[in-house]
């Protein structure tokens, strides 16, 4: 409750500050949004070539991520220490309409270019590139998965649509896609097979999340599957689901994770470093209200479970 009281004092005195003053308030406020959960602490500030992180995966020993909608169609090595880039990789024959999240198999990596917040996309893709040219080349050619959804019916912009998706591993022969509903507040399962080409996503089971998903990550080794995402207000969310057979993700164990203050924080990507460990990348956020108006940074965090 404390950290409450110190967070309604600054936005109060806020608008007066100067712009020193300002950065030092936003940096109380940031140091609140992790204190306040034992759990998860901030690892660093990202670079701001990736100011939207929206991916986020850890293969052979480097962490990639990617922007956000609109940005290049790049992925970027980041340095776990400093939260720079150290590579980027141009995937030639792409383009970024709205990537949201990565995984991977055995041999390749996949991008998922499925955000759909207004429902209305027709030319949703994942695209599969190999992980040896991650490690060797500076740009690469991609195969594409084109898919639709079995049961989407309508195309008609809306706002409640519940084909939005952020979110999806590959696990054993197929990619799950967990969807981001804006009507409902849960997250469906749709499964497509890894083969590039024209795919229909077909609907495998539901969660109540209370929430909107926006990243996915799944330990095989030790069959534990993480999602994260945030309440409307902000608030960051994430349900760790374990002790499941096959590919029922949602019929085994799930412990619920509620980390920081009512603050928001876009938190978008999330993958396994290590058994019961994550790391969770969130994009630039600007906060505003009647005293004015302040910026979180993009972040990167751990959290252990």
């Amino acid at each position: 409750m404390k950290y409450i009281y110190i967070l309604l004092s600054a936005i109060f005195f806020f608008s007066a500050c100067s712009e020193e003053k300002k950065q030092q308030v936003i940096n109380v406020i940031q140091n609140i949004n992790i204190k306040n959960d034992e759990k998860v602490a901030t690892v660093v500030t990202l670079n701001n070539m990736v100011k939207e992180s929206s991916g986020l995966v850890y293969i052979d020993g480097t962490l990639w991520t990617h922007n956000d909608s609109g940005g290049e169609a790049k992925l970027y090595a980041i340095d776990r220490s400093t939260g720079n880039i150290f590579k980027t990789v141009v995937v030639s024959n792409a383009k970024n309409v709205d990537w949201e999240d990565l995984a991977f198999n055995s041999t390749d990596l996949f991008i998922g270019d499925f955000g759909n917040n207004r429902g209305k996309r027709k030319n949703l893709k994942i695209y599969k590139i190999k992980r040896s040219d991650l490690k060797t080349k500076v740009t690469v050619t991609a195969e594409v998965i084109d898919f639709s959804y079995a049961n989407q019916i309508s195309f008609k912009s809306n706002s409640k649509t519940n084909f939005d998706c952020e979110a999806f591993v590959a696990y054993e022969d197929k990619l799950y896609l967990f969807t981001k509903n804006h009507g409902d507040k849960k997250t469906n399962i749709y499964t497509i097979g890894v083969d590039a080409g024209q795919e229909v996503a077909e609907k495998l089971a539901t969660f109540n999340t209370s929430a909107l998903v926006t990243g996915a990550s799944i330990d095989k080794s030790n069959n534990v599957l993480a999602l994260i995402g945030y309440t409307t207000n902000g608030t960051p969310r994430s349900w760790i689901f374990s002790e499941f057979t096959d590919r029922d993700f949602f019929k085994g164990t799930v412990d619920k994770i509620r980390w920081g203050t009512p603050l928001k924080a876009q938190i978008e990507g999330v993958t396994h470093i290590r058994k019961g460990k994550l790391y969770i990348s969130s994009e630039r956020f600007t906060y505003s209200n009647s005293a004015g108006s302040f910026t979180i940074k993009q972040k990167l965090y751990n959290l252990n479970y």
